[in-house]
């Protein structure tokens, strides 16, 4: 994704445009509407950095190691821990998505 200097917008500006997208999402009534939205939003290699990164929490959370990850998804190893350290320490968000997708398997 493009870089962004973040301290152009006040964080507390940012805290609520992020809980107003989040609410817009979850109004999005269909996968189809979110599909939609999210090819509007993002471009291709966006949308596959996102699918990559959900791709290796998934491939930690099952036990995979840094380098079976890299070869498979041909990724970086910063970005495997990078992910790791969120799927780990984060705001549990990586095993709330995680969960419900083997929930609709």
């Amino acid at each position: 994704m493009a870089r962004f200097n973040e301290k152009i917008i006040p964080y507390a500006t940012q805290d609520r445009l992020m809980n107003q997208f989040c609410e817009m999402l979850s109004k999005l009534k269909t996968s189809d509407q979110i599909r939609n939205f999210l090819k509007d939003l993002l471009n291709r290699q966006e949308r596959l950095m996102l699918i990559r990164r959900l791709l290796i929490a998934e491939l930690l959370e099952r036990g995979m190691g840094y380098r079976e990850i890299q070869k498979q998804l041909h990724c970086g190893c910063t970005t495997v821990a990078r992910v790791e350290r969120w799927l780990n320490f984060g705001r549990k968000g990586y095993k709330a998505a995680i969960h419900l997708r083997k929930g609709s398997n």
